[in-house]
């Protein structure tokens, strides 16, 4: 499991993505959706949308190897840091960083720290005036997002070396015995460390707090149909639409505290993940670790949308999406409300937050886990509202807001998020260059610049483009996100 969110971790810093425009990197680059995106990248957005063809000779839209990601943490700020992540992804490995680089950088990610990964398999969608449009996608996603306090924080990154701890257990060569604790302890000390422990046992849901943290990966199977109910373009007419979704879930978790001296946890993680839980445990048999891991939950989704156009200019779009739940009935764990005596783990040497997950449920880590049949956990539904103009044939300018049902579930964007933004559209013969701008904000970030660009070649039949949630964070200092999304497989006939 280290070994794959260390890969993924790494992977993201080079590769980025905005939660809310999923793979559908066209959007991502100018910060709007909901009147912009049609054929199989609205699933999941607007279904709506898939009543109009973008163009008027092509029936049919295909692609695949669609990627996004992003990552948001307040150590990227630090641009000592930033150029040493470069390091890392040339070199491959996190040893380029050094000791006090790894400890800074784990903190920092300890503290509202957000990662977002989607992988488009495969879209297909096919439309026609009289038909309507109808789409299908497989898609995989993964969303992590957290906050930990200072306590939880420090045992989950130095383990049994925490200055919360009163004293240590130590061997000296022939003895085992209780030493106090203390700080800048060298490293040949440190290898004589058993265990740290306290002289009155404390709570595990002191040490959380006020921390929270919220983790889904699904693969996700969509279908969504969508048509003009009535009207026409160039005076006013309504589209319509609707999604549904299969989602196997491969991963779960949802940890909060509410700072005062109560917390809950569960879990559900899937046996390719190679989670050593404690014996005793009815956790499922441990699997090969490869990409296409067994579910332990399933579920379902609802998308139903909305799109008014007026005089082939105007275009107001609302929607509601990702109506449903997941069920999850394998490897299913509820955290306890135990003493904590002693800790003997190591805690994470390295920036890889992901890490912290086999710290909390392991056999050595410090949750004591009890068996949970099941568990049903509500998706992350999401409201969506967008407006839009076309300016002759040359540009596309709109605006878009987007709210959570509930910010607190795995997988929600974290609050009411806005984005004002649109191409500039430069023809080239039967070909087209989009360039994509925007300002977004809200969704637990700061206020972010997207840029991008996209060539669609030969009438629509052939599109590539890439595009950045937030360009300027590669060129300025002291910023907090790093996002990439990039599509080039994308064929229309």
């Amino acid at each position: 499991m280290k070994r794959l969110f260390t890969v993924l971790f790494t992977v993201s810093l080079f590769t980025g993505f905005s939660q809310k425009e999923f793979i559908a990197w066209p959007a991502t680059g100018k910060g709007v959706s909901s009147t912009f995106v049609t054929d199989y990248h609205c699933l999941g957005i607007n279904p709506a949308n898939l009543g109009w063809k973008a163009y008027d000779q092509k029936q049919f839209t295909m692609g695949t190897s669609e990627f996004g990601m992003s990552i948001y943490s307040e150590s990227l700020a630090k641009q000592d840091l930033r150029d040493n992540i470069w390091g890392v992804i040339k070199s491959g490995s996190l040893d380029s960083l050094s000791y006090e680089d790894k400890v800074t950088a784990a903190q920092g990610f300890a503290s509202d720290f957000a990662f977002n990964w989607d992988y488009n398999m495969f879209g297909f969608s096919y439309q026609n005036e009289k038909f309507g449009g109808i789409a299908i996608g497989v898609r995989s996603r993964a969303a992590w997002s957290s906050s930990f306090s200072s306590e939880f924080s420090d045992i989950l990154f130095q383990g049994k070396f925490s200055q919360q701890f009163d004293s240590l257990s130590y061997f000296d060569g022939v003895d085992t015995t209780m030493i106090a604790n203390y700080a800048n302890m060298s490293p040949d000390s440190a290898q004589n460390v058993l265990n740290g422990s306290f002289a009155v046992p404390i709570p595990i849901s002191q040490f959380v707090g006020d921390s929270y943290l919220r983790l889904s990966v699904n693969r996700e199977y969509h279908l969504g149909y969508g048509r003009k109910l009535f009207g026409k373009d160039t005076t006013f007419a309504v589209y319509a639409g609707v999604g549904a979704k299969f989602i196997q879930g491969i991963a779960m978790m949802n940890l909060s505290g509410d700072g005062n001296g109560n917390y809950s946890m569960v879990s559900a993680f899937s046996p390719g993940f190679d989670i050593d839980y404690a014996s005793g445990l009815n956790s499922l048999p441990k699997q090969v670790q490869n990409f296409w891991r067994s579910p332990v939950g399933y579920g379902y989704g609802l998308d139903f949308g909305v799109n008014i156009r007026m005089f082939n200019k105007f275009h107001l779009a609302a929607s509601v999406t990702n109506i449903g739940q997941m069920k999850y009935t394998g490897n299913v764990f509820r955290g306890t409300d135990t003493l904590v005596v002693d800790y003997a783990a190591l805690g994470l040497e390295d920036m890889n937050i992901s890490n912290s997950v086999p710290e909390m449920l392991e056999s050595t880590g410090l949750f004591r886990l009890q068996d949970v049949k099941d568990t049903i956990i509500k998706l992350p539904g999401t409201m969506r509202a967008g407006a839009s103009i076309e300016l002759g044939t040359i540009a596309h300018v709109g605006a878009d807001i987007a709210a959570p049902f509930n910010r607190e579930l795995p997988g929600s964007i974290n609050g009411f998020a806005w984005g004002l933004g649109g191409d500039i559209i430069v023809p080239a013969g039967d070909s087209r260059i989009f360039f994509m701008a925007g300002v977004t904000g809200g969704g637990g970030y700061d206020i972010q610049v997207p840029l991008g660009i996209n060539f669609v070649l030969k009438g629509g039949a052939y599109e590539v483009g890439i595009a950045s949630r937030d360009a300027v964070t590669f060129f300025a200092q002291n910023k907090p996100t790093i996002s990439m999304a990039f599509g080039f497989a994308r064929l229309r006939f």
